[in-house]
């Protein structure tokens, strides 16, 4: 049986205990330490990256494009060269990522896979981080649609700005009619009318960093997540209004976004959030540590188990305890690191 012994991430903070965990089950949640653990650190549920472009990971950087040239469907630089590069070097790319991700803690990613079926089809039996896969279709095509969500968790169009408006409604049925996710860019580039976006029932909306108050208070109202990638914002040349989405009492979840300009470490994303929002007035990194365990998680499913529990499927990181205020270390102070220990089910990777 392994032990892992420190202080536990619970929804009362972090207090001092021990885990031990057998055959990818978690058989003992329990106070105090134990001198028999084999990894001693911070004990947390394993993060996740709640939006990413995984396969953006063969383009390369080209600093002289603007967002739009960059990322607009279909003909955007980094949809030039998906098209062009063989599935075979896509495949290497995206397993390449998540491994990366895996042991950086993350275990689940959301990822919006362009290419339609075929492109859904590529995010499948992944070694590594396990894949939210979000279908993106080209155009409202009904049997294509069917197929593409039986192979994938959801559908992930580009933004209402995208798309036409009634094929956006008849996309979002058909997800909600299956049991499936239906997510979407929103203000991203432009603010969007926040009102014909709820109107489309989402599961959440990603960036939203052209949102007014009012919109953020609407999202709130409606109980529709947020999911901001600050690095890949600032790049840009936006800043994520983080403080009021919380001011307003948005679920936050934090994404790493196109894999091209920021490689998937939530970690340096939770790092550059906490200091984002130290700039925008807000003292308590708390609701950090939520944006990447447990407001992701509630995105995949509402009624997933966020905390550490006996008799639990292992889904656990250890990170090293610096000895300082937990939160703040966590945040602050471990970007760019490689955890202790990353648990998932029967598989267990140590770190160095």
């Amino acid at each position: 049986m392994n032990c892992a012994s420190g202080r536990i991430y619970t929804e009362d903070g972090f207090v001092e205990g021990h885990i031990c965990f057998e055959n990818g089950i978690v058989t003992e949640v329990c106070e105090g330490p134990s001198e028999d653990a084999d990894v001693k650190g911070l004990i947390i549920p394993a993060f996740t990256n709640a939006h990413t472009h995984v396969a953006d990971y063969i383009v390369p950087v080209d600093l002289s494009l603007s967002l739009e040239d960059l990322v607009a469907p279909p003909n955007g630089f980094k949809y030039q060269m998906l098209n062009k590069t063989p599935e075979s070097v896509l495949r290497c790319g995206i397993e390449k990522v998540s491994e990366y991700m895996f042991k950086r803690g993350v275990t689940s990613f959301i990822d919006f896979r362009e290419g339609s079926i075929s492109g859904a089809k590529i995010l499948s039996h992944l070694t590594w981080a396990q894949p939210v896969i979000m279908g993106k279709p080209v155009t409202f095509d009904a049997e294509e649609l069917s197929v593409l969500l039986d192979v994938s968790d959801g559908v992930g169009p580009s933004s209402i700005s995208d798309w036409k408006y009634e094929d956006l409604m008849n996309l979002s049925k058909l997800a909600r009619s299956k049991g499936k996710l239906f997510g979407i860019h929103c203000s991203e580039r432009i603010r969007e009318d926040i009102g014909a976006v709820l109107d489309l029932k989402p599961s959440f909306l990603v960036h939203m960093t052209k949102a007014t108050k009012e919109d953020l208070k609407a999202c709130a109202d409606e109980n529709v997540p947020i999911v901001a990638c600050p690095r890949s914002n600032m790049f840009f040349g936006s800043e994520p209004p983080l403080k009021e989405m919380l001011d307003q009492g948005v679920s936050v979840a934090l994404g790493t976004d196109n894999a091209m300009i920021c490689m998937p470490d939530i970690l340096c994303e939770a790092e550059f959030a906490g200091r984002l929002l130290r700039r925008q007035g807000v003292s308590d990194l708390d609701e950090v540590v939520r944006m990447i365990t447990c407001n992701g998680r509630k995105i995949i499913n509402h009624k997933q188990k966020i905390w550490i529990k006996p008799r639990d499927l292992c889904n656990f990181v250890v990170i090293e305890d610096k000895g300082g205020d937990p939160i703040t270390d966590l945040v602050l102070r471990n970007a760019g690191t490689s955890p202790l220990l990353v648990c998932l089910d029967n598989k267990v990777w140590r770190g160095g």
